[in-house]
């Protein structure tokens, strides 16, 4: 095995998976303003609609904000499908950004393969923060309607709550 290959940083193991997570590529020329503008406003008509269509089987009435003095800095709302907000993008940017400065991972960020495994894997860490942080806010706090649980009740007989509950979960995940 050659010297280079060894000094290689074990994340180079995920770049299967990561090279399938979704990307965004250089523009290839200039992207004119106008384009920068619409993509803006897209991307703020997405937001807004997504903190104003709340969880679907969320007892709103028994929803206590903890987090309530945080939300313009969180970028979320409360029982929302952005209830998250950007909390798992920054845990997993800081988690990468202590493991890369303490050097637990053996990547050199000035070379472009060892930059796109950190990019890939920080990715990565993120859609396991949305899944780590949802679980304990729906099955903390986020309390599911009775009648929706009810309802679930009839379909799988006495797994109601449970099923509840996974469904919020799947929805802040998808959110």
């Amino acid at each position: 095995m050659p010297l280079e290959e060894q000094k290689k940083s074990r994340l180079y193991a995920l770049k299967p998976l990561t090279d399938r997570l979704p990307a965004v590529t250089r523009p290839e020329g200039h992207v004119h303003f106008r384009t920068k503008i619409m993509w803006v406003v897209v991307i703020l008509l997405l937001y807004f609609a997504l903190t104003n269509v709340f969880l679907y089987g969320l007892d709103r009435t028994t929803v206590v904000d903890f987090f309530s003095s945080l939300r313009a800095i969180l970028a979320g709302q409360q029982g929302s499908l952005m209830h998250l907000g950007i909390g798992p993008i920054v845990t997993g940017s800081i988690i990468m950004q202590l493991f890369a400065g303490a050097k637990i991972i053996k990547l050199d960020l000035s070379k472009d393969e060892d930059k796109s495994v950190y990019q890939g894997t920080q990715k990565l860490i993120v859609v396991i923060m949305i899944v780590v942080e949802s679980v304990p806010q729906v099955f903390g706090f986020l309390t599911p309607a009775g009648s929706f649980v009810t309802g679930l009740d009839g379909v799988w007989a006495g797994q109601g709550k449970s099923l509840a509950l996974t469904i919020l979960v799947l929805q802040l995940v998808a959110g």
